[in-house]
Formats: structure tokens, C-alpha cells, sequence
């Protein structure tokens, strides 16, 4: 049985995406653990926890997910040789 492997584009999309995405976890509950400001508190006792987490590690995610992503496309080699290597 043969697999089909995905585009090389497609593997660097979601590769650096979900390294995006992790880092904006990690950072999200840093802020609730370590309770920053505040913040970690006012979510953990609130009575939706579990509504303002998914908003939180979503939003975070996301928008670390976007930024990796866009920061390792903004680093792509522009030689042909060098991207074969990517």
C-alpha cells in the first residue's frame, strides 16, 4: 500500500504553524499559571472556566500560529539551491 505524501509547501505550512500554535499555548498558560496581573485568577474563578480558556488558548494560538508562520515565509531563501534544501 503506497501513501501519498503531502506537497513540500503544504509540510512547511503546517509544520510552522503548529509550532506557532504551541508556543501561543505554552505562553497562554504561563500567563494563567503564573497568574499575570491577575489574569490567572480572574479566569480560574470565574463561572465560564472553561468558555474563557478555549477563548484564550484559541486566540493565543492563533495569532502565534499566523506569526510563525509568517516570520519563517519571510525567512524562505530566495535561491533555488538553498530552497530545495528547505
Amino acid at each position: 500500500m503506497m501513501t501519498a505524501k503531502l506537497p513540500k509547501l503544504v509540510r512547511f505550512v503546517l509544520r510552522n504553524s503548529l509550532v506557532g500554535i504551541c508556543i501561543g499555548w505554552a505562553l497562554a498558560a504561563g500567563v494563567v499559571y503564573f497568574d499575570i496581573n491577575g489574569f490567572g485568577s480572574l479566569v480560574l474563578e470565574s463561572r465560564h472556566v472553561a468558555t474563557a480558556l478555549f477563548i484564550m488558548f484559541f486566540s493565543f494560538g492563533v495569532t502565534f500560529g499566523f506569526a510563525y508562520l509568517t516570520t519563517a515565509v519571510l525567512l524562505l531563501p530566495t535561491d533555488k539551491d538553498e530552497f530545495d534544501k528547505v
